[in-house]
């Protein structure tokens, strides 16, 4: 008898172990190894256009045109802010961006720190085999590499997908501090998140708001799905990563989850439409000016990702693509489930 108890011990006892096992797993770690991709190749648009000789900037346009398609066009009109390729002071500006001093001496920069993308390659590979795993008849953009002059980290157009390298030189950077960036941008200017952010500009370019609403809960939610398709194209990384948040920032927000949400609801605010009460919630700086110096900005989008979260966990039989087409924000708040502990 004893010898049987201790057997259907260990049987209830590995049932446990399976069914917790079943309840920890992610149930976004999937198998893309049978997703057929080719190993996405990066292109150096910025070694492209400083390799250009200054004197010969029409030929080298031709050539620039023929490679990268309309998307060179607008780069140099759009973002360093060049007249056009059409315009009368193309050459001259394109050659005062490329020989001026500094521009070149960042752009030497971008070559020593990136010497080459293999790690932002494989990076994209794998994110855009979760994409096809998820999506298998949407596009995947082209990648490339550039130097817009510190104007932006990130340019999505024409199905061009470029990264700002002179964007992702470090906190160290002499050329930060000399255009006065502020703290709490420069703290995540670095290579550690150059793909999250590309693969989230990529994302916001992809997936328009189409929530039926434009309150603070719309806006939101709309986020929380961005996030949550990053967490499903990127199951490994960090959450600090994804949302651009040190690892304190992240914990006081896991912390007062409960009170910043109540405060939110008592104020009347989900349900706002005045941009400034939502813009206080979801726009990037140094901290929330409607709460305290120690909560993070952009924590309200951070409350629609837990909202999807937990939409998601609670609705296992709704798909990602049903997700992001979902355009009921608050039937989705509503079905989350969601309820912050004390």
């Amino acid at each position: 008898m004893l010898k049987q108890v201790i057997n259907t011990h260990f049987i209830l006892s590995g049932t446990i172990i399976l069914l917790l096992a079943s309840c920890n797993s992610n149930p976004l770690k999937v198998d893309v190894s049978g997703v057929k991709l080719e190993p996405v190749k990066v292109d150096r648009m910025e070694k492209d256009m400083f390799s250009m000789s200054p004197d010969s900037i029409g030929k080298y346009t031709a050539i620039l045109q023929q490679k990268y398609g309309r998307f060179y066009a607008f780069f140099v009109t759009g973002v360093i802010n060049d007249g056009g390729i059409m315009d009368s002071t193309y050459a001259y500006s394109l050659k005062r961006f490329i020989t001026d001093k500094d521009m070149h001496s960042a752009y030497d920069t971008c070559e020593k720190m990136y010497p080459d993308m293999s790690f932002l390659e494989k990076g994209v590979t794998d994110v855009f085999k979760h994409f096809k795993y998820y999506f298998p008849d949407k596009p995947l953009p082209r990648v490339v590499t550039a130097m817009s002059g510190f104007n932006y980290a990130l340019v999505y157009q024409d199905s061009t997908l470029a990264i700002s390298l002179d964007m992702y030189l470090g906190k160290k950077s002499g050329f930060y501090k000399m255009l006065r960036f502020p703290e709490y941008k420069i703290m995540h200017m670095n290579k550690d998140y150059m793909l999250s952010d590309a693969v989230y500009c990529w994302l916001e370019s992809t997936f328009k708001p189409n929530e039926d609403k434009n309150d603070m809960l719309a806006q939101i939610t709309h986020e929380g799905k961005i996030m949550y398709l990053m967490d499903a194209l990127m199951p490994e990384l960090d959450d600090t990563i994804k949302m651009r948040y040190t690892e304190k920032q992240l914990e006081w927000n896991k912390a007062n989850e409960f009170n910043v949400w109540a405060h939110i609801i008592q104020e009347k605010l989900l349900f706002s439409t005045n941009q400034n009460d939502i813009l206080k919630y979801t726009d990037d700086g140094p901290f929330n000016t409607a709460i305290n110096h120690d909560c993070p900005a952009r924590d309200g989008n951070w409350y629609g990702w837990q909202i999807v979260r937990s939409f998601m966990k609670h609705n296992r039989h709704e798909t990602i693509p049903q997700l992001m087409a979902e355009t009921n924000a608050d039937a989705i708040l509503k079905q989350s489930g969601y309820k912050p502990s004390k």
